[in-house]
């Protein structure tokens, strides 16, 4: 452990130093119904604007409406290089998880049926490995309900085999049919890798699935530390920055949105570690009038130093390292709490009876 921080700090000093100069190759997600999809691309000047820029497009894929066909056709003609972001209806989980990996198999299917009838030309698929959105809005509305939930997941081994199942056979499918696979993943999974846990997908029901292209979601509009790009960076590995804002809004909350100032610094961070970098998301950007300040980046200048902010990171790595390994046993939790919360009781017993005999006297 000592050795990685140590490779990730001198890591940091490098980039602060010198950096690479080269301009990432960008790609933009965009999380649209087809109706608003189709609108958006209707605006030939953004078309344009994004073929001069030369990125590729993320699309999230959870219709198949005429407006996306329309629009995604419009693109190829455009020679934008589009991603398919496989997507689920909300009621199925909406990103893919451990209980849902029937549910993508057949949205795989209906996607190459579709793709096909259309003629869509795709650079790759990509998969989400985040927990069923309705978990999400079961945290939100019933938070101990969710939280008895997650705790006996983590005796669930059996859910967690058969979605390892379902998406080795959902990536050996779509490898046969000449498609690169990349996901977008929870960084966290990468200690549970360290670990040889599997506590951490059993809780969220997430799966660790390596695919061709593994993109860690380092969103600092949400872990407010930026340290979080260079410590969890892996080599030849993009970085996925964010959120500009969008995106699902569950139970009326929408996630935070990154200022210009702080995804620019993200951005000339993210620069020398990798030359590929993701950002969420491409309707938000255009909306707030980051597109043409991408564009004019000067990706020579250094970044900021990070050695402080990875150290941060590195001390709530190791709590998160030990919470797995804990939960990663829960028989010998759960006696260790049931003993813990016995003691107090008998505690308090002895206690109140302590207080009654003197009150007597």
């Amino acid at each position: 452990m000592k050795k990685t921080i140590f490779l990730t700090l001198f890591l940091c000093l490098c980039i602060a130093a010198t950096g690479n100069s080269g301009k990432p190759n960008l790609s933009f997600a965009c999380e649209l119904n087809g109706k608003d999809f189709g609108d958006l691309m209707s605006d030939t000047s953004l078309v344009k604007e994004l073929a001069e820029m030369q990125v590729s497009l993320i699309v999230g894929v959870m219709d198949f409406s005429p407006e996306r066909t329309i629009a995604l056709q419009k693109l190829n003609t455009a020679g934008i290089p589009l991603v398919a972001w496989l997507l689920l209806p909300q009621e199925e989980g909406y990103w893919f998880n451990m209980h849902n990996g029937d549910k993508a198999l057949g949205r795989y299917s209906d996607f190459k049926r579709w793709t096909t009838e259309n003629g869509l030309k795709w650079k790759g698929i990509g998969i989400d490995l985040e927990p069923d959105i309705n978990d999400s809005r079961l945290a939100l509305k019933h938070p101990w309900r969710m939280a008895w939930k997650a705790y006996l997941r983590l005796f669930d081994r059996t859910s967690l085999e058969n979605g390892q199942q379902y998406y080795r056979e959902l990536l050996s499918v779509m490898k046969a049919d000449g498609f690169q696979v990349e996901s977008y993943i929870i960084p966290l999974i990468f200690k549970e890798r360290e670990k040889k846990t599997s506590s951490f997908q059993k809780l969220l029901g997430i799966l660790d699935i390596p695919t061709d292209k593994e993109i860690p979601m380092l969103y600092t509009s949400v872990v407010k530390n930026p340290g979080i790009i260079p410590f969890y960076h892996r080599p030849n590995m993009p970085i996925g920055l964010g959120s500009t804002g969008g995106g699902v809004i569950i139970e009326g909350i929408e996630a935070p949105a990154i200022s210009w100032e702080n995804l620019e610094r993200d951005l000339l961070i993210a620069s020398k570690l990798t030359d590929e970098i993701f950002i969420f998301c491409l309707e938000s950007s255009v909306k707030r009038g980051f597109l043409p300040k991408i564009k004019d980046l000067d990706f020579t200048r250094p970044a900021p130093d990070m050695v402080q902010e990875v150290k941060e990171q590195s001390r709530t790595d190791q709590l998160f390292g030990l919470m797995l390994v804990i939960l990663d046993h829960p028989v010998w939790l759960t006696i260790s709490l049931v003993a813990i919360f016995s003691a107090i009781v008998f505690g308090l017993y002895r206690l109140m009876s302590f207080l009654i005999r003197k009150l007597r006297h």
